[in-house]
């Protein structure tokens, strides 16, 4: 056991005789015996979960036979996207090319949620009133900027255009700018006073 020979085995029995005594040494063997059984028992509860719920699921999937894709027959613009993926070899995404992506999906369907509103707003209008000329807003000469919020999100960062960074940056520039311009002409013109 543990390598240790019987005569190794009698040394430490009677140093643990000397050290803590009769009385208590079968207090600790019997001690030192349940954790032992509780490390086990703690053992073999740790492997039939991972067996259970690892080894288990992955063996059932790697031995479940793969279901082919299904396409749509209804829709011939579903079937022509899969049989483009299909020639096209499948091409990673990058993260510049999904947000331009993702950024063309929203403003398209922005665009046709105006347009939805503008189609309601012409069914619900009076016939006097579409008699009349519509008068359009003249657009602001310059949007005026969004505030910050105190404390960006991520999401927020993550929706920065380097255009408005840029007119930040340039902006701070002018006034630092107009700073020393002012600061120049504030000093004095002569030497020493």
């Amino acid at each position: 056991m543990f390598g240790i020979g019987e005569g190794e085995l009698a040394i430490i029995v009677v140093f643990g005789f000397l050290l803590f005594g009769p009385d208590k040494l079968p207090q600790m063997g019997r001690t030192i015996g349940r954790a032992i059984r509780q490390f086990r028992e703690t053992q073999e509860k740790m492997t039939a979960v991972v067996q259970s719920e690892i080894i288990d699921p992955v063996s059932e999937a790697a031995s479940a036979p793969v279901k082919p894709k299904k396409t749509a027959v209804d829709d011939d613009s579903d079937a022509d996207e899969d049989a483009a993926e299909a020639a096209a070899p499948a091409k990673k995404e990058t993260f510049a090319e999904r947000r331009a992506r993702l950024a063309a999906e929203k403003a398209a369907s922005e665009a046709a949620a105006e347009g939805e509103g503008a189609a309601e707003e012409a069914e619900g209008a009076e016939p006097a009133a579409a008699a009349e000329p519509v008068v359009e807003p003249e657009p602001a000469a310059e949007p005026e900027p969004e505030p910050e919020p105190a404390e960006p999100t991520t999401a927020d960062l993550y929706a920065r255009r380097p255009r408005k960074r840029k007119a930040v940056v340039d902006q701070l520039a002018r006034e630092l700018e107009a700073e020393d311009d002012a600061a120049a002409a504030d000093a004095p013109k002569g030497g020493d006073e």
